[in-house]
């Protein structure tokens, strides 16, 4: 049980509401074919590992300087290793297929999120702060809204809007700027030691990691965070 009475709870995206889905074989296949339609025949391993070079450049920045690449931008890096030139407009194309193929295949929604989002709603604030990857902001907004849940919602904030992933203090902040509130009101349910806990607690907040996996990797990291929970709904009785 929480000493201090909060009034918002803030939550992660991926592996914390939804399952993690991976999508890097669709973006392959679909790079695969795109290319050899405009001329450009390309071995599916060459292609396969020119996106590797750009999924590992986006982590390693995700990491280590805490900022957002775009899928445009993984799609000029990709380019570049395939020694391939193209115009704007097929850039343009490539760019939203990555970015909306999650759409045809939407990632699951966790069990019992639902159920504890609509618990929370009326009680409490409820925000979203997410890492945005290839999808921005804007096609995982239609995943909530595909689910039904965007409205339990006071306040949603991406990485690729701020330009900086967790966690930096600007994603936290502008979170809070959105609910109005101070750190010291709002808690954090989050998976990831290293952004979600840690970026919380440095900006003052309460956090909660959400510990559903059993990570053994995570458990090592000398991290501390407030609140542990395996399942939701234990979200709900530290509240009470």
């Amino acid at each position: 049980m929480m000493r201090r009475i909060l009034k918002a709870v803030t939550f992660d995206f991926w592996d914390t509401l939804f399952y993690t889905t991976d999508y890097t074989n669709a973006r392959i296949s679909f790079l695969t074919g795109f290319l050899e339609k405009e001329g450009f025949f390309q071995e599916k391993k060459s292609i396969k590992a020119a996106y590797l070079v750009a999924h590992n450049t986006f982590y390693n920045t995700w990491k280590n300087e805490q900022r957002y690449i775009s899928a445009a931008e993984r799609t000029e890096i990709i380019l570049t290793e395939l020694k391939i030139s193209l115009s704007e407009e097929l850039k343009r194309r490539i760019i939203k297929e990555f970015e909306e193929i999650i759409l045809r295949v939407p990632p699951l929604i966790m069990h019992d999120a639902e159920t504890v989002l609509q618990s929370l709603h009326g009680r409490y604030k409820i925000g979203l702060i997410c890492d945005s990857g290839m999808s921005p902001g804007n096609i995982l907004t239609r995943i909530l809204k595909k689910h039904k849940i965007l409205k339990y919602f006071h306040s949603t904030v991406f990485s690729d809007e701020i330009g900086h992933t967790k966690p930096h203090a600007k994603i936290f902040r502008h979170a809070l700027e959105k609910l109005q509130l101070f750190p010291e009101d709002v808690a954090h349910v989050g998976d990831l030691l290293s952004t979600d806990v840690a970026g919380a607690q440095a900006f003052g907040m309460k956090a909660v990691w959400y510990n559903w996996k059993n990570d053994k990797n995570e458990k090592k990291m000398n991290i501390a965070p407030d609140y542990v929970i395996n399942k939701l709904p234990q979200l709900l009785q530290l509240l009470t």
